[in-house]
C-alpha cells in the first residue's frame, strides 16, 4: 500500500519540478527578449538621431481640409498625415545593414465604423513622384463612436529607409484598401506634415500651453464667449490656439482672423457636413487627435489643452495654469485630468465686479458664480491638458493610449477644476454653491476683452454680440449699457 502512494508522490513532485523550471526558463527567456529589444531601441535612437533630414516639401502650408478617399458615392475621407518621429509608438521596428526604422506616419480618416477590409496600406509618395506602398501595422476606429455607422479612424504606417541609399522622406500620402478599389486605382493624396523647422526634430518640446478647442458649428456666433475665452487661457499662460470650424457666423470669422493676424491662432475649416448625421459630434475625436499630433509634430508644443469653448480649467493653489504645469509636472505624466463642475447659464447673473467704465459687462467667467457642488468622477466630462509627445489617441474626455512609459495624473479638486458652463443643465436641482476664484482674472480680463472687442468691431464701438436666443438678449441688453464717458472716448479714438 505505501508502494504506489509513494510513487504518486514522486510523479507529483516531479510534475511540479517541471513546471517551476519551465515557468523559469520561459521567465528568463521573456527577460532577455525584452533586454534585447530595449537595447536595440536605444541602440536605434542613436542612429535615428544620427541621419540628416531634409523636408520634402518646404513650401506647405499645413492647411488641411476633408478629401474623398476613391468612389465618391462611399463618402470615405482623410483630413492629415503627420512624420511621428517616436519609434516607441511602432511594435516592430528593424534595426541592421539594410534597413532602419525612423519613425511612422499617422494618418486620420473618416471610414466606416465596420469596414470589412482586414489590411489598409499606405501609399507614399516622394518629391520625385516615386512611390510605394507600406502595409498599416494599426489601423481602427477610436474610441467615442456613440453607435454611429462612421467612425473617426487612425492608421499608423512604420517608415524604414534603406541604409544603403540617401535619406529621402515621403512627401505625401494615400490610403488604399480592396473594399474601395478607387483608393488604389486613384489615390488621393495629401501632404504629410512635419516640423515647421526640420532641424527641430529631435528638439526638446517647448514648455508652452496650446489650446485644442472643439469645432465651431451650427453657425456659431456667440462672439462674446470666443473673445472671452481667447483672454482667459491668454491670462493663463495659453500662447497658441487651433480652432477649426464646421459653421461660424461672419463676426465669430473676424475674430478668428484677428487672432490668426497676431499669429495667436491657426484656423481651420472642418468641412464635415455630409456626415454630420452620422458621426459623432461632427467628428470632434478625430480634431482632437489632428490637434494634439499637429501641436506636437508642427509646432512643438509640449502641451495641449483640450476643452470646448464653454470650459475653463481652473487651478485653485496656483495663480495660471501655467504655473501649476511648471510646478507639477514631473515629466512622466500623459494628461493632467481635470474633473468637472458646472455652471449654469439659467442661474442669475452676478454683475457686481465689472468696473464702470466696462463696455461687455456679461463676461460668462465673472457673472456666473454659483457652481455645483457636485464634483463628478475623473473621466466623467473631465478635461486633460496633455504631454503632446505622451499622446498615441487622444479622446473627448481622456487620453486613451499612450506612449511606453507615461500615466495620468488626475488632479485633485482642491487642486483644480474644470469650470463648465453649460447652456442647458443636467440636473436643474443639484446643489449650489458660490465660487469666486475665476473673478481673480476679472479686472486684467474685462479690460483684454474691451481691447479686442474695440479692435476688430470698432464700427459699433467694440460691442461684441452674444449670439444667444432672442428671450435672454433682451435681459442681456439691459446689462450691456455702454457709460457715457467711455462712449465719449471711444468716438474720440474712432
Amino acid at each position: 500500500m505505501l508502494a504506489p502512494q509513494e510513487n504518486r508522490f514522486q510523479y507529483l513532485y516531479f510534475t511540479l519540478s517541471g513546471l517551476v523550471a519551465s515557468t523559469i526558463l520561459i521567465l528568463v527567456y521573456i527577460s532577455m527578449r525584452t533586454s534585447l529589444n530595449e537595447r536595440m531601441r536605444i541602440d536605434l535612437d542613436g542612429v535615428q538621431r544620427r541621419l540628416i533630414y531634409e523636408k520634402p516639401n518646404p513650401h506647405w502650408a499645413y492647411n488641411n481640409s476633408w478629401r474623398r478617399i476613391g468612389n465618391a458615392s462611399l463618402r470615405h475621407e482623410i483630413y492629415s498625415a503627420y512624420f511621428d518621429v517616436r519609434t516607441n509608438v511602432v511594435g516592430k521596428v528593424v534595426l541592421d545593414d539594410e534597413q532602419i526604422t525612423i519613425g511612422s506616419l499617422r494618418l486620420f480618416a473618416i471610414l466606416p465604423e465596420r469596414l470589412r477590409d482586414s489590411q489598409v496600406s499606405c501609399i507614399v509618395r516622394y518629391a520625385d513622384f516615386s512611390s510605394h506602398e507600406i502595409v498599416a501595422e494599426e489601423a481602427g476606429a477610436m474610441h467615442d463612436v456613440h453607435n454611429n455607422s462612421f467612425a473617426a479612424w487612425s492608421i499608423m504606417c512604420p517608415v524604414h529607409v534603406s541604409r544603403r541609399e540617401p535619406l529621402r522622406l515621403p512627401q505625401a500620402v494615400a490610403l488604399s484598401y480592396a473594399s474601395n478599389r478607387l483608393s488604389h486605382l486613384s489615390p488621393t493624396f495629401i501632404q504629410i506634415s512635419y516640423p515647421r523647422d526640420i532641424s527641430q526634430l529631435f528638439a526638446k518640446s517647448r514648455p508652452t500651453i496650446s489650446m485644442c478647442v472643439g469645432p465651431l458649428q451650427e453657425n456659431y456666433s456667440n462672439v462674446l464667449r470666443l473673445v472671452e475665452f481667447v483672454e482667459m487661457y491668454r491670462l493663463q499662460g495659453a500662447t497658441h490656439f487651433y480652432f477649426y470650424y464646421v459653421e461660424a457666423s461672419e463676426e465669430v470669422q473676424r475674430v478668428l482672423h484677428h487672432y490668426q493676424r497676431m499669429g495667436l491662432a491657426d484656423v481651420f475649416e472642418w468641412n464635415v457636413q455630409n456626415h454630420l448625421q452620422d458621426l459623432h459630434y461632427a467628428g470632434i475625436v478625430a480634431q482632437f487627435n489632428d490637434c494634439v499630433y499637429r501641436a506636437n509634430v508642427v509646432d512643438n508644443h509640449r502641451y495641449a489643452a483640450v476643452v470646448d469653448l464653454d470650459e475653463v480649467l481652473m487651478p485653485l493653489k496656483h495663480n495660471t495654469l501655467n504655473e501649476y504645469l511648471r510646478q507639477c509636472d514631473e515629466g512622466r505624466t500623459a494628461g493632467f485630468v481635470f474633473r468637472n463642475v458646472f455652471f449654469y447659464r439659467k442661474d442669475s447673473n452676478d454683475t457686481f465686479n465689472a468696473p464702470p467704465h466696462v463696455i461687455n459687462r456679461l463676461l460668462y467667467t465673472q457673472s456666473k458664480v454659483r457652481r455645483t457642488l457636485e464634483v463628478l468622477p475623473a473621466y466623467m466630462r473631465s478635461k486633460v491638458v496633455v504631454n503632446t509627445r505622451a499622446v498615441v489617441e487622444m479622446g473627448n474626455h481622456q487620453v486613451y493610449r499612450t506612449a511606453p512609459g507615461f500615466v495620468d495624473h488626475i488632479v485633485h479638486p482642491t487642486v483644480g477644476l474644470l469650470y463648465h458652463y453649460r447652456d442647458k443643465c443636467i440636473n436643474c436641482k443639484m446643489v449650489l454653491i458660490v465660487d469666486y476664484s475665476a473673478r481673480r482674472f476679472g479686472s486684467l480680463l474685462f479690460d483684454r476683452v474691451d481691447n479686442t472687442c474695440l479692435e476688430v468691431f470698432r464700427e459699433r464701438s467694440g460691442v461684441c454680440e452674444l449670439g444667444v436666443d432672442k428671450a435672454v438678449e433682451n435681459s442681456i441688453k439691459k446689462q450691456t449699457t455702454i457709460p457715457p464717458t467711455l462712449t465719449q472716448r471711444v468716438t474720440k479714438s474712432v
